[in-house]
């Protein structure tokens, strides 16, 4: 695995973290990320830039021929092992293949367990890596061998920010197959207060480069929701990977990204803040993206809290992840 430099020092250009009500405000000034820029990343920049996910992107997005539409998204259930015929709409509705990648599903197809004290699958996904973080300079691992660092792929430190005693920050890392149902549900009845979009890069999230480059879930665009649950603060974040530039949010349209905008390692963090709370019961829809990736869970929970799934195994949304045997302590 690629070492890790020292920290920079604090004369290097700070990341800047805009916010409002529009995603798009210059406000406040955040502190330099700590994360490594490789010479591997500049390498996959080179194949896998920002352009090329938009031109993909616009591809994906040219109109169908109706008698096109069936055999073509048929070939790509078979190629990656789609099913098919779990879709709410007919195939030949979906007039391109972003249509198609953002597909619904008919209803009760997914089965929400009700777990007052616990968390479900927020996506149909395979669980990389869950774990805790001790503290705000901690790194965790992306899965076994390399590692990011939590506040600097949340835009702040969760374990300054916890509201119960005695709880720890947990987190799960999920990552969603090209065939697999794209849309992001929400994990727990949960209230949203923050958005923070990263505009950043768009490098492949393989086992083979997440085991062997740090920060790639950092360096990549992401959308991170925080808000707060039974149990205290949680973060919900969809991050982009390679020809997936497109994430969206069912409840704020006004998202955009993988915008044609110049950006350096981490990129300037686009913040919106939702006085009033989107509050969402568990299983309700939050977003998704156009074609799949990875989703990242970071949450408050009490120490008894205990995890329902193991690394490596294959989740589908409201499948219970973990829960509590007990109340926090407030």
């Amino acid at each position: 695995m690629l070492s890790r430099p020292a920290r920079r020092s604090a004369e290097q250009p700070q990341r800047r973290e805009r916010r409002s009500s529009s995603w798009d405000v210059c406000e406040e000034i955040v502190r330099e990320p700590d994360i490594f820029f490789s010479r591997a990343m500049a390498c996959l920049r080179v194949f896998f830039g920002r352009r090329r996910s938009r031109f993909a992107g616009a591809l994906a997005g040219i109109y169908l021929p109706i008698f096109l539409r069936a055999p073509l998204f048929r070939l790509y259930g078979w190629l990656y092992h789609a099913d098919l015929d779990e879709l709410k709409d007919s195939l030949d509705s979906f007039k391109t293949f972003n249509h198609f990648f953002c597909r619904e599903l008919c209803a009760n197809a997914r089965n929400i367990a009700q777990l007052p004290r616990g968390l479900v699958s927020p996506a149909d996904a395979r669980v990389l890596m869950h774990g805790v973080v001790d503290n705000g300079t901690s790194r965790v691992q992306q899965v076994k061998g390399a590692t990011y660092s939590v506040s600097d792929f949340l835009g702040c430190d969760p374990t300054q920010s916890k509201e119960c005693s005695g709880s720890q920050v947990h987190y799960i890392v999920l990552y969603l197959s090209p065939g697999d149902y794209h849309r992001i549900h929400a994990p727990c009845d949960v209230s949203f207060f923050r958005g923070r979009h990263f505009s950043g890069e768009f490098f492949p999230l393989k086992d083979l480069l997440l085991k062997n480059i740090d920060d790639i879930l950092c360096i990549n665009e992401r959308v991170v929701l925080s808000g707060s649950w039974r149990f205290g603060q949680i973060h919900l974040a969809a991050v982009a990977a390679a020809n997936v530039g497109s994430i969206f949010l069912d409840f704020d349209p006004k998202l955009r990204t993988n915008r044609d905008i110049p950006i350096f390692r981490g990129g300037d963090i686009f913040s919106k803040l939702y006085p009033d709370g989107v509050k969402l019961d568990a299983g309700s829809k939050v977003g998704g993206f156009c074609l799949g990736s990875t989703a990242v869970l970071v949450f408050e929970a009490p120490p008894s809290f205990q995890w329902l799934v193991a690394v490596g195994d294959a989740v589908r949304v409201g499948q219970p992840l973990g829960q509590s045997a007990e109340d926090a302590v407030r």
